[in-house]
């Protein structure tokens, strides 16, 4: 009975202490906030450490060595900020549950969001960053990105709803070099004419599916090729007549969309594009270069973003889960749009593919630790991490892609980021048009147009009263 009584006092005694300390303050993450190079006073091991949590719904970074290369270094240098990171899929259903989860006042800390017509549609529930990266960088805050990203990220005000997460440029068409040699093409086209003999070339091999690949069954596919041939036809007038200070209507904007309807019925973009996606569509095909037994497509339209698929780490992975072509059948290279006329000149034009906001509706701790990942994203190691991953590339100054350079798979896949980073810092404008009535009007008139279904000139009256219907 005595040694009961010791055990049941010694419990108690133990119960008393655990009491106090879980009573005790702890030192939150808004005190111990990490300092902009990612450092913190703990390493996190401290028992007392309280650890706080910011949950993040994405489309991309995508997963895979991608998120996992991010997670790894986050972890890493913001040991007292946990990631909880959902992968919802496409942007469409990201954009759905986000929709549907902030009405609710509900939702991630960190919105991953598009800049222009995404961004207005949620500015309501964005925490404006202005103030916290002045507070974090300093008042020369903007001069740590590039001015293009800048510009879009405003689209939504200048208390700045979103901060740019990496940038990409279209139109790009992607050629299987291995498929260009054996043909006896040695290099990139330069000229429509150039892509044209490929083309006829193309047509010795019966395996082989004739002229550049476009999804133009959706709409966005088709604005991505549209906004080169109108800044080749009119540098800047898209976006003169977009903001309502000149007509869709105007001659130049007829002559592109003729221009547009000529590359389907000349045979420059593959027949059957109108019924088809880029993705899976158009891109498994390309991709498999004919290794499952179908004709493949040997050009493609799309954009910078494929550049993720040119590193020897790329390949090996597409290979080994069986998605990509091995390497004699599939080597990639790429080019812009040739230019479209005597006197044009070739380009790209670029957007924020992705954009980083803060839930206003979140705690102020959450609301702190939230942009701290933001900031690392925009503009710290993790710009730095994901640009090299190409499947952007960077909307800060001063980041090198030398990793990425370095591990691409070959000389083709070399010129094609040398290509995209200096259309990226040497771009036409923008790829998106900032309202969402005319870029939803462009979305519509291209394929029709393009089937023929609609004249180049009803196409522009339509775009006219688009561009009308805007409140600006």
């Amino acid at each position: 009975m005595r040694k009961l009584r010791v055990s049941l006092v010694f419990l108690l005694a133990i119960s008393m202490f655990v009491l106090q300390v879980g009573c005790t303050p702890t030192k939150t993450q808004s005190d111990n906030m990490p300092s902009e190079s990612g450092t913190s006073e703990t390493d996190g091991s401290d028992a007392s450490s309280e650890k706080q949590t910011i949950t993040f719904w994405k489309w991309i970074p995508t997963e895979g060595s991608q998120t996992d290369d991010l997670v790894a270094a986050w972890e890493k240098e913001y040991p007292n900020i946990k990631l909880d990171i959902t992968h919802v899929g496409e942007s469409e259903a990201h954009f759905q549950k986000l929709s549907a989860a902030l009405a609710a006042n509900e939702g991630p800390s960190v919105l991953a969001l598009q800049v222009g017509a995404r961004a207005n549609q949620f500015k309501d529930f964005c925490e404006p960053l202005r103030p916290l990266a002045e507070k974090k960088w300093g008042s020369d805050w903007e001069n740590k990105f590039l001015p293009a990203a800048l510009e879009q990220c405003r689209y939504s005000g200048d208390d700045y709803t979103v901060l740019p997460g990496g940038m990409t440029a279209t139109p790009v068409i992607m050629y299987n070099a291995a498929a260009f040699e054996k043909l006896g093409i040695t290099k990139a086209p330069e000229t429509m004419q150039d892509v044209y003999d490929a083309i006829e070339k193309s047509k010795r091999d019966p395996n082989i599916i004739p002229g550049v690949a476009i999804g133009a069954k959706e709409g966005w596919a088709c604005r991505d090729v549209f906004m080169g041939i109108i800044n080749q036809i009119a540098p800047g007038k898209v976006y003169e007549a977009a903001d309502g200070k000149s007509s869709f209507t105007e001659p130049e904007f007829v002559e592109a969309l003729e221009i547009w309807k000529n590359l389907f019925d000349s045979g420059f973009f593959a027949e059957g594009s109108l019924g088809t996606a880029l993705y899976p569509d158009i891109n498994d095909n390309f991709s498999l270069a004919g290794t499952d037994g179908r004709r493949y497509y040997i050009m493609m339209s799309c954009g910078t973003w494929h550049g993720s698929g040119l590193t020897k780490k790329a390949v090996q992975e597409g290979i080994e889960k069986g998605v990509r072509a091995p390497e004699d059948k599939l080597t990639m290279g790429a080019f812009t749009l040739p230019a479209v006329k005597e006197d044009a000149q070739k380009n790209m034009v670029v957007t924020v593919d992705v954009a980083w906001g803060v839930n206003n509706s979140k705690p102020q701790k959450e609301k702190e630790a939230a942009f701290e990942f933001v900031a690392w994203m925009a503009a710290g190691h993790g710009q730095e991490i994901w640009s090299n991953s190409l499947q952007v590339l960077p909307c800060a100054k001063g980041v090198s892609l030398e990793p990425a350079m370095n591990d691409m798979r070959g000389e083709p896949e070399k010129k094609a980021l040398e290509m995209f980073q200096y259309y990226v810092e040497n771009n036409a404008g923008a790829r998106e048009i900032k309202y969402a009535e005319i870029s939803n009007a462009l979305n519509d008139v291209l394929p029709a147009v393009a089937a023929g279904a609609m004249t180049p000139e009803e196409a522009t009256k339509q775009l006219q009263a688009a561009s009308e219907s805007v409140a600006r």
